[in-house]
Parts: C-alpha cells; sequence; structure tokens
C-alpha cells in the first residue's frame, strides 16, 4: 500500500481541475515500479487510474480509493482530508519558497521545457515546463477548485499549477525517502461520461488507516 498510496499522492497534489473536459496519460515511476496513469478531468471531479490495480476519485465528497484486485474501497471526507493536510502543512513548517527556475532547457519529447526546482522540509522536485502547451492557462487557473476539496495546506506539500507559466510535463518528486517520476504522454480535450465518478458495485468498504495527530 506504500509505493501505490505515495503515488497517488504525488499525482494529486499536482492535478488540476479545469472546466472543459480532459484525459491525460502519463507514464509514473515510482521507486522503480513503472506504470501508466490516466487522469479524466471533469468540472470538479477526477478520476486516477494507476494500471489496472488501483483508481482514485476525488470529487466534492472527497476521496475515494478503489483496489481494483481485493474489490475494496476507502474513502476519506473533505474535512479529514482538510485536517490531514493542515497537519501536514504544520509538519512542513507553513508557506514554502516558490519554485525557482535553473536557466537549464531541455525537450521532454515534443516538447521545448525550462526546468525548475522546488523544495520543501518534507519534500522536494524538478519540473520541467512546457511554456507553450496549449490550453495550460485554463488548467492552471482551475487547480485552486483542488484546493477548495483537499483543504488549504497544500501549498506546504507541493507547488501548485499557478506557480509556473506553462504545463509541467515532467516531474521528479522526491518524498519521504521516495522517488516518483512522471512524465506526460499525452493531454486532451475529450467527453467524460460522469459515469466515470461513480463507484462500481460489488466492492467493499474498508476503514482508511488511522493517521498520528488525528481524532
Amino acid at each position: 500500500m506504500k509505493i501505490p498510496a505515495l503515488s497517488c499522492l504525488a499525482l494529486l497534489l499536482t492535478a488540476t481541475f479545469a472546466s472543459a473536459d480532459w484525459v491525460m496519460v502519463q507514464k509514473v515511476d515510482t521507486a522503480g515500479e513503472p506504470s501508466e496513469v490516466t487522469t479524466k478531468l471533469k468540472g470538479e471531479q477526477a478520476r486516477v487510474d494507476m494500471g489496472e490495480k488501483m483508481t482514485v476519485i476525488v470529487g466534492a465528497d472527497g476521496i475515494m480509493m478503489l483496489m481494483h484486485a481485493q474489490k475494496m474501497m476507502m474513502k476519506m471526507d473533505p474535512a479529514t482530508i482538510k485536517a490531514a493536510t493542515e497537519m501536514a502543512g504544520k509538519m512542513a513548517g507553513g508557506p514554502v519558497a516558490k519554485p525557482v527556475a535553473t536557466g537549464q532547457k531541455e525537450k521532454v519529447g515534443e516538447w521545448d521545457c525550462e526546468i525548475y526546482t522546488w523544495e520543501s522540509t518534507m519534500a522536494k522536485g524538478r519540473f520541467w515546463v512546457a511554456k507553450d502547451f496549449p490550453g495550460h492557462k485554463e488548467l492552471s487557473a482551475a487547480s485552486d477548485k483542488l484546493g477548495k476539496v483537499v483543504g488549504g495546506a497544500m501549498s506546504s506539500l507541493s507547488p501548485q499549477a499557478a506557480d509556473f507559466d506553462g504545463m509541467v510535463v515532467k516531474s521528479e518528486m522526491s518524498m519521504m525517502g521516495k522517488n516518483v517520476v512522471s512524465v506526460l504522454v499525452s493531454a486532451k480535450q475529450q467527453d467524460v461520461d460522469a459515469s466515470a465518478f461513480v463507484p462500481p458495485v460489488g466492492y467493499n468498504e474498508m476503514k482508511m488507516p488511522g493517521m498520528p495527530g488525528l481524532k
């Protein structure tokens, strides 16, 4: 559970919500375990499919994690998410510096990118940003909607999309001693059916493990 959960967290930290429907595909390597991740965005809802093993659904009701092999489901309501992110923010020591442009440039796929670095007490990362990526302004501006779902301390855990003047097409994040590398394969405006955010039938709900410091 630790490695998939870390990968989910890293992806959700940098997720964005847009007014149009989007489908994004990423190649993700979490501590040496590669996978393909598909993210579907519709309004203030997001669905992240990590291969065939796990799905995370985010919406106004909170976060739902689906473990497909076990047909198990775990939920976190908005109040719990907010408390957890606020606690993480306190552990991180409050607001942190914005990403810093290194002046280095590198091509990722078809995109010419500028490289940024970022660091907090809990995590650090490098980000490859394509400033001419179509639709990046809409995606960045809409990322604030994620904060309404997961609480206001996210800025202490990861840089926000609005911190970059472009689209992050590659990232290398190190959190809790684990490394997560993500490379964007594609991002397209595409209709997403509302049924994608409905939990499947036949899944048993299990309680989310308790977190130290939270009642």
